[in-house]
């Protein structure tokens, strides 16, 4: 079984489609966990009112400790053998699981990976370009980001539920907190990748691009650790750092 974690919070205007495409996947051996981070524009009711049309949607609702507890604490509720973490406000494709549990078999690994499709705020939709055009198994997945070969997305990503730990998220972090995950879990196992697109991401801009100063303790590129790190690692936290001088740039303009 493969257990879909979503972090809820205040989403009730993306919520209810996020959970319809989980719930039409070719593969249907899952369960769907809805962490809901203490919403409070109603988006708790409208899963409760999914869950009640199919029992394979699990309700929780916590007090608000942001996306990070909510994902671990999601993570504490599932009962796959095998786990994938989905935004609120992204869709799956209905073949999302049947590729991404094709890949780990037909590449015998524990974690899998496959492209996106990025929606934005104006309607337009691209494609996430790869330097492959073929599934493949990288045995160093974060050198096969760093030269493009692949991608990361939550949603199109899914893991060995043993792989994880506890609380494989680090509940100090509430932007960028993705970066440290990686980080952490992508050195543990070869990982397959398709360039075949298994799901749409919708982009905030507005929240993306709106940087709160007291948040910067929380952010994960304010907290970056170059020791005991390899030599590829060590060139990822660099582009993070890229990315995140980027964004804070953005949000400041």
């Amino acid at each position: 079984m493969v257990s879909i974690i979503i972090p809820l919070y205040n989403k009730k205007n993306a919520i209810r489609q996020t959970l319809q495409s989980v719930l039409h996947q070719t593969y249907k051996d899952l369960e769907v966990i809805v962490a809901d981070d203490g919403s409070t524009d109603g988006s708790g009711a409208i899963v409760q009112e999914v869950a009640k049309e199919d029992s394979r949607v699990k309700y929780f609702r916590k007090e608000n400790g942001g996306v990070s507890s909510a994902r671990n604490y999601g993570l504490s509720k599932a009962q796959g053998e095998w786990v994938v973490f989905l935004d609120a406000d992204d869709e799956m494709l209905p073949s999302n699981l049947e590729i991404l549990l094709g890949l780990t078999e037909k590449f015998h690994v524990n974690m899998a990976a496959a492209n996106v499709i990025v929606s934005g705020q104006n309607g337009e939709k691209r494609r996430v370009d790869v330097r492959i055009n073929h599934a493949t198994r990288f045995d160093n997945y974060i050198k096969a980001l760093i030269r493009h070969q692949s991608i990361f997305a939550s949603g199109a990503s899914i893991y060995k539920r043993e792989l994880m730990g506890k609380n494989p998220y680090n509940e100090n972090l509430s932007h960028y907190e993705d970066c440290e995950f990686e980080l952490n879990l992508f050195v543990k196992s070869p990982i397959a990748f398709s360039p075949e697109v298994v799901m749409i991401h919708h982009e905030e801009f507005a929240e993306l691009s709106k940087i709160r100063n007291h948040n910067k303790e929380k952010d994960f590129i304010f907290n970056m650790d170059f020791q005991n790190k390899t030599f590829w690692q060590k060139v990822r936290l660099g582009q993070f750092m890229n990315e995140g001088c980027y964004t804070y740039e953005k949000g400041t303009s």
